[in-house]
């Protein structure tokens, strides 16, 4: 089944969930998100004036702890407007360290070479064209800079597989779209995670994008999957 991602579609769709979006990332994942973000941030080895751009940062959390991490500068940028405007009212700690955008991941408003990490978390299956997306990165980082995605998996062994299958079709879709009351934002939630890239095959795409990928593992029985890649440009 093929999914439409367009950018109005995915744009207004999160920005129905904004106000229960927290919550329910919270309680679906019961708080294991919060791991996984602190797992990703701790991986780029951030620094004090480092610029850090956060890709899909919906209501600002990873970017909120990447900023108590170090000294360093985040820029949010995400396609819906309402899960920003979320992000800009929870700013009250890092005023002048954290701005935030309106973009499109695979057009970014950004000039080549800006940053020196950038990261992502459940926001890459959203993406209409990945090798758009990923070219757009490679783009905006500087030589050697790093990019880490977060991204729900499907686990592939049994009993886990199926245990999680019954979850994620089932029951997931069903609490979502209670708590938010939108049943069709959190079928596409399940749906989008169904029909994504393996982790090999995805890897396989990010090389062939120009990433080295430095380091690729899965978390809690591979419900969730952490790729860590390397911007490197090829000597003239």
């Amino acid at each position: 089944m093929r999914i439409d991602k367009s950018p109005a579609i995915i744009s207004s769709m999160f920005d129905r969930i904004a106000p229960t979006y927290d919550l329910l990332n919270a309680a679906l994942s019961c708080s294991m998100d919060s791991r996984w973000r602190k797992t990703v941030i701790s991986s780029l080895e951030i620094k004090d004036g480092d610029t850090v751009l956060d890709i899909a940062t919906g209501t600002g959390d990873m970017a909120f702890r990447t900023c108590r991490t170090a000294g360093c500068t985040v820029t949010g940028m995400d396609i819906s407007p309402r899960m920003l405007e979320i992000a800009a009212r929870k700013n009250r700690e890092f005023l002048g360290r954290f701005h935030i955008t309106v973009g499109d991941a695979t057009a970014m408003p950004f000039s080549n070479e800006t940053f020196d990490h950038a990261m992502t978390a459940f926001g890459i299956r959203n993406m209409p064209d990945l090798p758009a997306f990923l070219d757009e990165a490679f783009r905006v980082l500087k030589d050697g800079g790093k990019l880490a995605v977060l991204e729900l998996s499907v686990p592939s062994r049994f009993p886990w597989r199926w245990i999680y299958l019954t979850y994620f079709k089932a029951i997931l879709p069903l609490i979502g779209g209670l708590v938010s009351g939108d049943f069709k934002a959190y079928r596409y939630l399940r749906d989008s995670v169904m029909g994504f890239p393996s982790p090999g095959d995805l890897e396989r795409l990010m090389e062939k994008r120009g990433f080295e990928v430095t380091r690729s593992f899965s978390r809690f029985l591979g419900i969730a999957h952490i790729y860590l890649l390397k911007k490197v440009v090829p000597q003239a």
